[in-house]
């Protein structure tokens, strides 16, 4: 009597174990690769100057985020509490304009944070013809009035517009694993200098001189030409990634504060390390 083979069952018992061995050799990895990432761009990282009694940080929310997408603004008095401040947020994209009013009082150097409710989040959306277009493309603030504790009203003024780089798209490496969008940019730049390595230093001098002029033709030696062949094989794309792994999971190998692989035991670690 045939036996009939559950495939499904199967499936679904390979992709549980495949996730947890994934997530326990490429966790920790990942989670600081985006820590660093989020370092840098959380709500509060960089303040911009809102006037002369204010500052702002903005978050706008983009894809990778995690469950509620709702962009964030911080609000912060730079010297005097302000009484009171009235603004209107204005975001533009794909020739439409979203607004928000946001008012606030006893602003001081704590920030303030609202949610930023009727700005849509970041996306790429297809557009006709060659033009590449977003959800939010720009910025500004319009109508902000300031009351100072003094009482004196600062007459309503309008930011300057800043513009989007969406380099959470054009430049940034991004991996879906265990239900998480996770930034890849230092492990991507880790395996970017393993490879420069290879290609333009493994098998040449550590000091090089070059000149406008030469007297004779440079001419490499057998043994050196056989190294950089060598070298340009192993800074592959598939073999730099091996390397990479197999250099973080044996706890030799870390990740440095410059995001380049070097010793565990290095000087170079500065504190803050991989694994």
């Amino acid at each position: 009597m045939d036996i009939p083979i559950p495939f499904n069952f199967v499936a679904k018992i390979a992709s549980w174990v495949w996730g947890r061995v994934t997530r326990g050799l490429l966790y920790e990895t990942y989670s600081r690769s985006h820590e660093r990432w989020s370092s840098n761009h959380r709500l509060g990282s960089h303040w911009d100057a809102l006037g002369d009694h204010l500052e702002y940080s903005v978050n706008l929310a983009q894809p990778t985020y995690p469950k509620s997408r709702v962009g964030k603004l911080a609000l912060r008095a730079t010297g005097e509490t302000v009484a009171g401040v009235e603004v209107f947020f204005e975001a533009r994209g794909l020739g439409v304009k979203y607004q928000q009013r946001i008012s606030l009082c006893n602003v001081d150097d704590t920030p303030v944070i609202c949610s930023l409710t009727n700005i849509p989040m970041m996306q790429y959306v297809d557009s006709p013809g060659d033009c590449i277009s977003f959800t939010v493309e720009d910025f500004r603030f319009l109508q902000c009035e300031v009351k100072l504790s003094s009482g004196e009203k600062v007459r309503a003024f309008d930011s300057v517009r800043s513009y989007l780089t969406h380099s959470w798209l054009f430049s940034d490496d991004w991996s879906y694993r265990w239900g998480y969008w996770w930034n890849c940019n230092s492990i991507k730049f880790a395996k970017h200098e393993l490879s420069t390595y290879w290609r333009w230093g493994f098998g040449l001098p550590r000091v090089r001189v070059y000149t406008p002029r030469t007297t004779s033709p440079y001419r490499k030696s057998l043994m050196q030409a056989l190294l950089q062949g060598f070298g340009w094989l192993m800074g592959s794309a598939p073999l730099v990634t091996v390397q990479f792994w197999f250099a973080i999971w044996s706890g030799l190998f870390v990740m440095d504060n410059d995001d380049r692989l070097c010793w565990r035991w290095s000087t170079k670690q500065n504190g803050d390390t991989e694994g």
